[in-house]
């Protein structure tokens, strides 16, 4: 904490130097006739791009204004543009304006004013959550550019109570991905995780989101299929003026960029992020090579088929390159129709190389103090990631009361991975050391679109909202190879581990597996408000609708590896490096190595969803300040996957669920600017269709294996919340949040005990008895101008999160073998996320410094005599500057990751509950480095 705060001090010093003495403006903007307060009225200053929107109780200020004589310019819709000149702005004070506008009757009568309300700016966020029903956090457009924040994964860790595993999944009041649905609109994103229940939301870059909104309470007319949270992310719509901007940034890593880096072999393509069939099996390949009917010459020809790609290649990591191009139009069709149009193309190519130590290990000796280790590695791991994004909208409001829009969203990443790895494993080798070798490669796609359309009648009574939508996704993973080399300790000559007679792809072959998904979506809300002759001030809300999901996945696997004969074998060929081994003439049954199947019955799966889910509720305003929403939505869901075992007894399940799940939530406003929130509701959580499959995937990085289980029920959640929010400003807000949550049979990792050697550990899905989940939320956004005499102070705002929560989990019959008396698994006991912001709009300058820590938390379930792993605390900094030449071009420099600490997976060995990497087990560890940032935005064209 010395660091940070020497770090924050350090940056208020530096901006301070810029500094001169400056005023501000304040005041209230009214309706001249009627004297009501006008939420929302713009206010600029000529000649420059400071300005302000009134708040809720119609105020303003402008901060941070230079001495000098100045001309105030005020609009809004449907009233006179207002222009009041000469206000005097003096060191130190505060100059009060309070105007009142004019209603603009002759334009009114001649054109329909159409207008589209902002939905990215802070002022707009903490509008929404202060209106919702449920309780609701969520980051704005606004809010992101703050940062160097360059995908939503990033984006999202900074909403209270948030937190992101390895860098994509997001983990919600301390809940595992699973919990934590992800819909892009109003129709559920597509996955391209084979394994995890989850979006994956690195692939969204932050350029093209324009809010994001997590509801951590349940009601009827969103998916009872959660229970940490519903992300909902909205991508930009209608814009409020024609420009195409340029972004562009460069990054350099500590310990990547200008040093050594090597990769697999790749096609001329590589750079574009799509798999062009290089690494795929051959047209021709054998449908299985266990076929009775195969010849050896056609399993010599099979395995010669396959490119001999082994030999990495060694070059040097150059600067990460990030680049988009947006252009936003909005036009008139007719007099009555407003159209707009957002298109952006993105593409980013970054590089990393971390050195990362890896250890696992026997039980902890409590009476001698030793470790019994089972191996240590050393890894050294270059990934690159190439990124392409498209997102194409249109959107028509029609009159005052109707708005359709068209959401187009594709997004393509590629991730290719070499790992080098060298060390000792006792199990496998005493005298010898090894040196493995893994080449990955990933492509991931998705597409979504969406046609939306919003209506209102009856004097907007009547309110009618529907969607019709499509989904693909697609994961592909072509040739993943893997191979291990004992080295003799004494001569330090290596040889090639190839398995006599069967293979072992683990240690020497290659794995295929791809994933496709397709979903077909729709909804439709119908809302009405009831006006009661004789009740004035009752005017109850009625809503209803229905959801419809019909989603369809396809997955399949094919492990091949290389094998010796038991009697004949050149044992020359076993002393040559793997891509020597593997050369045409080598693969033959003269002595030589040929290909083997390892794939079995189990390795892929078809599989379907369908969900019919029907809702309705009413809002009762029962008094002036108390409102009442309640209702229930019922789901109807089918859930079907057919496989087989690994000795091919068929698998075909067929679970059907219904629910009705009943919910209500509770809101009493103190005041003006403070309510209460008090919300109880009933979800679920269906297994996912990797969580029923019998499929079996060795990962390389962590020895582990992760398999299925077909029998798995689906958990009932209850979920309790309290919650105080106050709004001190349109720009402010500080919330509290108590919640409660009981499980029913939650879904949790079980280790299947005898599985696996050399340290490798296997691990299923199983069903506990209970959980319960509770904890306290903290969420501030403030403004300290006016807060002082000074005005550095004034520029000054933060934004601050933080979450306590404590979980505790009744495994019931999975007890047997389980590691006991432990939080639910992912539960972190503490999150802190901050921001404090300087920004100077008269000259330009915003300077930014952003906070995040994660409180420890089992990353993988242990067992008897072996503890859980836990991911521990980072404490995170990020410092980012950006200044504005003009109007047009905009610099942004920062720095993410300032303090660089260690990534670090530990067990307690000693089970004394004191972690410390000097005397407990580490399981993995490495840094990630520093990263050092420079870009810039500059509109091609604006008006």
């Amino acid at each position: 904490m010395k660091k940070i705060f020497t770090l924050v001090l350090f940056m208020c010093l530096m901006v301070s130097g810029l500094l001169a003495q400056t005023g501000s403006i304040k005041g209230t903007i009214s309706d001249k006739g009627t004297k009501e307060t006008i939420i929302g009225a713009n206010l600029r200053i000529e000649g420059s791009t400071i300005g302000a929107i009134t708040d809720i109780n119609g105020q303003f200020e402008i901060s941070g204004v230079s001495p000098g004589i100045y001309d105030l310019t005020i609009s809004y819709v449907s009233y006179k543009t207002l222009q009041i000149t000469g206000i005097e702005v003096l060191a130190d004070k505060v100059t009060v304006a309070n105007l009142d506008l004019e209603e603009d009757l002759g334009e009114l009568g001649e054109v329909v004013v159409m207008a589209a309300r902002e939905t990215n700016t802070d002022i707009a966020i903490i509008s929404e959550i202060r209106k919702s029903f449920q309780v609701v956090s969520g980051m704005s457009a606004e809010q992101i550019s703050l940062s160097l924040d360059r995908d939503a994964a990033q984006v999202i860790r900074r909403v209270p109570g948030i937190t992101i595993t390895e860098n994509n999944f997001v983990q919600i009041r301390g809940l595992g991905a699973r919990y934590n649905p992800v819909q892009l609109h109003n129709a559920f994103a597509p996955s391209v995780e084979a394994d995890i229940k989850s979006f994956n939301f690195n692939i969204l870059p932050s350029s093209q989101l324009d809010r994001m909104l997590v509801y951590k309470s349940p009601s009827p007319d969103i998916s009872g299929d959660f229970s940490g949270g519903l992300v909902k992310i909205f991508t930009k719509s209608i814009p409020e003026e024609n420009l195409v901007t340029l972004d562009y940034s460069t990054q350099f890593r500590s310990g990547t960029t200008f040093d050594t880096f090597r990769n697999q072999q790749r096609s001329d393509i590589h750079w574009t992020g799509f798999n062009n069939g290089y690494l795929d099996l051959p047209d021709n390949f054998p449908s299985s090579l266990r076929d009775s009917r195969l010849t050896r010459d056609e399993l010599v020809a099979a395995g010669r088929s396959l490119p001999n790609v082994w030999e990495p290649e060694t070059r040097t990591a150059g600067l990460d390159q990030r680049i988009s191009l947006t252009g936003a139009f909005k036009f008139n069709i007719g007099k009555r129709i407003k159209a707009g149009n957002i298109t952006s193309l993105n593409y980013s190519n970054s590089y990393s190389n971390f050195g990362i130590e890896r250890g696992d290990y026997n039980q902890f000796d409590q009476e001698s103090g030793n470790r019994s280790i089972i191996f240590s590695y050393l890894d050294q791991q270059y990934t690159q990631s190439i990124r392409s994004g498209l997102i194409h909208n249109w959107a028509f409001r029609i009159g005052e009361k109707s708005l359709i829009e068209f959401k187009n969203l594709y997004n393509q990443n590629s991730v290719s991975q070499y790992v080098d790895r060298y060390g000792n494993n006792l199990e496998a080798q005493q005298f010898a050391d090894l040196a493995f070798g893994s080449y990955d490669q990933v492509y991931r796609g998705i597409y979504s679109g969406q046609l939306l359309g919003n209506h209102k009648f009856m004097n907007e009574t009547l309110k009618l909202d529907w969607m019709v939508g499509y989904s693909s996704s697609n994961r592909d993973q072509p040739d993943y190879k893997r191979y291990r080399k004992d080295i003799d300790i004494d001569t330090g000559v290596g040889q090639l581990y190839i398995p006599p007679g069967q293979a072992v792809s683990d240690f020497l072959g290659r794995f295929y597996s791809e994933m496709n998904e397709n979903a077909v979506t729709g909804s439709f809300g119908l809302s009405k408000i009831l006006k009661i002759r004789g009740l004035k001030d009752f005017a109850p809300e009625v809503k209803g609708g229905v959801f419809y999901e019909k989603k369809e996945r396809t997955f399949n696997a094919r492990n091949i590896g290389y094998v010796r004969p038991v009697i004949g074998f050149n044992q020359d060929l076993a002393f040559l490096e793997v891509w020597q081994l593997l050369e045409a003439q080598n693969i033959n049954y003269q002595g030589g190595v040929r290909i083997d199947e390892q794939s079995n019955p189990s390795d892929s799966y078809t599989a379907s969803n369908e969900l019919m889910a029907f809702y309705g509720m009413v809002n009762l305003p029962i008094t002036a300040k108390l409102n009442a929403l309640v209702g229930a939505r019922y789901e109807g869901n089918t859930q079907i996957l057919n496989s087989a075992t690994f000795t091919n007894q068929p698998i075909n399940v067929n679970y059907p669920i219904n629910r009705l799940l009943p919910s209500a939530n509770l809101s009493y406003n103190i005041t003006s600017k403070s309510l209460f929130r008090l919300a109880y509701g009933e979800t679920l959580n269906r297994p996912e269709f990797r969580e029923l499959a019998p499929f079996g995937f060795y990962d390389f990085n962590t020895n582990f294996t992760n398999r299925g289980n077909p029998d798995l029920q689906t958990p009932r959640i209850h979920n309790m919340d309290f919650r105080f929010e106050s709004y001190p400003s349109a720009f402010e807000t500080i919330s509290v949040a108590f919640f409660y949550k009981y499980f029913d049979r939650p879904i949790e990792t079980v280790f299947i005990p005898g599985a696996g050697s050399q340290g490798a550990k296997a691990f299923t899905f199983g069903n506990a008895e209970s959980a319960v989940s509770y904890g306290i939320e903290l969420e501030m956004k403030k403004s300290f101008s006016g807060m002082t005499q000074s005005s550095f102070v004034d520029r000054l705002n933060l934004v601050f999160n933080a979450a306590l929560i404590k979980s505790e989990v009744d495994l019931g019959a999975l007890a047997v073998g389980q590691s006991s008396n432990r939080p639910l698994q992912g539960q972190a006991p503490y999150i802190v996320n901050a921001t404090l912001s300087y920004t100077d709009e008269l000259r330009g300058w915003q300077v930014n410094t952003l906070y995040n820590v994660v409180g420890r938390n089992i990353i993988f379930v242990g067992f008897d005599s072996y503890p859980d792993i836990y991911l521990m605390p980072r404490n995170v900094l990020d410092v980012t500057i950006v200044k504005r030449v003009s109007d047009k071009f905009k610099i942004k420099v920062g720095i993410s990751d300032i303090l660089n600490e260690r990534n670090l997976l530990l067990q307690d060995a000693n089970d004394d509950g004191i972690f410390d990497p000097k005397f407990d087990n580490i399981i993995q560890g490495f840094s990630p480095g520093s990263v050092f940032s420079l870009g810039f935005s500059y509109d091609l064209y604006k008006k």
